[in-house]
């Protein structure tokens, strides 16, 4: 799902990640939206994946808001893996495992949700990626990706600093299109000046 120095780093990170002040205020406000845009999306779902789950606070969270639903979480980073499973309230049903975006560990078909918050641009093959969230998504799902996709002068700022790994709309769409999808509704995550996207994205019809 990521470069290697990213995952190194990562593990590195994953005792003391839940503690940095990006939780507080970029983290945080972001899962707050998801999981609104989740509920907005999908009343009921029967099975949750999050994809690149760090130590666990989104689906945990997603636990408490969808209480029934199946919970499974991937990351690339095997200590946050570990961590998660540490971390994880006694009587928790969430499942974790150390997989990458380009190749899901799942059956078709499996989710009604497919959370990615702040790691697609962690991805080493992001066309392979979306291909896989498309195969693994449930019909009527709904992939909600979070990331930080930047307009105005931040724009300019990512032409400038050639931040390929952070995706233009336009190549993101281009991308969701070749794999089926399209993006169906769309919120502005609090901070960083909205330069966060948090779409919800699902099976194209017709």
């Amino acid at each position: 799902m990521a470069h290697g120095h990213d995952v190194d780093r990562f593990d590195r990170w994953a005792d003391t990640y839940d503690q940095h002040w990006m939780q507080r205020v970029i983290f945080e406000p972001m899962r707050r939206t998801v999981l609104q845009l989740a509920a907005q999306e999908v009343g009921r779902p029967a099975a949750i994946l999050d994809i690149g789950c760090g130590t666990g606070r989104l689906l945990r969270s997603a636990e408490s808001q969808f209480p029934g639903a199946r919970l499974e979480g991937v990351d690339a980073a095997a200590g946050m893996v570990k961590h998660a499973e540490d971390v994880r309230p006694a009587g928790s049903t969430i499942h974790f495992q150390q997989a990458t975006a380009e190749e899901l560990p799942f059956p078709d078909a499996q989710f009604d949700l497919v959370f990615s918050t702040m790691t697609f641009h962690h991805w080493r093959d992001q066309s392979k990626g979306i291909a896989e969230v498309a195969r693994v998504l449930a019909p009527g799902g709904r992939w909600l990706l979070a990331d930080f996709f930047a307009t105005g002068v931040m724009g300019l700022v990512r032409k400038l600093l050639r931040l390929r790994q952070f995706p233009e709309r336009e190549g993101l769409q281009r991308t969701l299109a070749s794999a089926g999808m399209t993006v169906v509704a769309e919120r502005r995550a609090p901070g960083l000046g909205g330069q966060i996207a948090v779409m919800a994205i699902a099976e194209k019809v017709g």
